[in-house]
């Protein structure tokens, strides 16, 4: 019953706003298709264009890192930041960050990604808190722990790769130095989805630098 009521709130939302979606398979297109266009976009120089600048101009003159796009759940605003492995519609993501304009509880996370939540639930996802850097992705200022979500499954169109979820928390704005501190109640500043090695991901929890915890979503 739980997995149907978090499905039916996934089709609600699909007809009633745009959706963030949780996957590696996603691709430019089907992310403007719910986004709209983009807003925003750096290139490898790390410099940011208008989309009219970047149409008229910056894509003949530059490479694009990230494009940014705007949206809003039930009235908090989120900014969205996608990378793809390419400049064609088909182009798959190779990572997304979220950025709520207000901290998020993990409790609460389910009700604004359901999607996500989805994804997280699967049986091939093992929470985890870590004291390493987990991502590279991180723009906000970070706890010395990180927790995470390593999707034991490879997407369809990345091969080789789990998707990998890490979240920048924190204890009602203080930063978190112990995984024991972690809960349900704890608050979510960004976080992201992307791609790691599998090899990778397998030695990271075999050696102990990934920690799994209780996944309290």
């Amino acid at each position: 019953m739980k997995r149907l009521a978090v499905f039916l709130l996934f089709l609600m939302m699909i007809c009633t706003s745009g959706v963030a979606f949780a996957g590696l398979d996603d691709t430019r297109a089907s992310m403007e298709s719910q986004y709209g266009d983009y807003r925003m976009v750096i290139d490898t120089d790390n410099q940011m264009w208008t989309k009219s600048e970047w149409d008229q101009k910056g894509q003949f003159r530059e490479k694009a890192a990230a494009y940014t796009y705007s949206f809003s759940r039930q009235k908090l605003g989120f900014e969205l930041e996608a990378s793809y492995n390419g400049k064609t519609p088909q182009s798959t993501v190779i990572a997304q960050r979220f950025t709520p304009n207000m901290s998020i509880t993990v409790k609460e996370f389910k009700n604004y990604f359901p999607e996500i939540y989805s994804l997280i639930a699967s049986p091939h996802a093992q929470a985890f808190a870590s004291s390493r850097q987990v991502t590279r992705q991180f723009q906000e200022l970070q706890s010395p722990v990180t927790m995470g979500i390593l999707v034991k499954e490879a997407p369809a169109t990345q091969k080789g790769y789990y998707t990998l979820l890490a979240f920048n928390i924190q204890d009602e704005g203080r930063l978190i130095k112990d995984p024991k501190f972690i809960d349900a109640n704890t608050y979510i500043r960004e976080f992201t989805i992307e791609r790691v090695f599998q090899k990778t991901a397998v030695d990271s929890l075999e050696s102990g630098e990934w920690q799994p915890i209780k996944n309290y979503f």
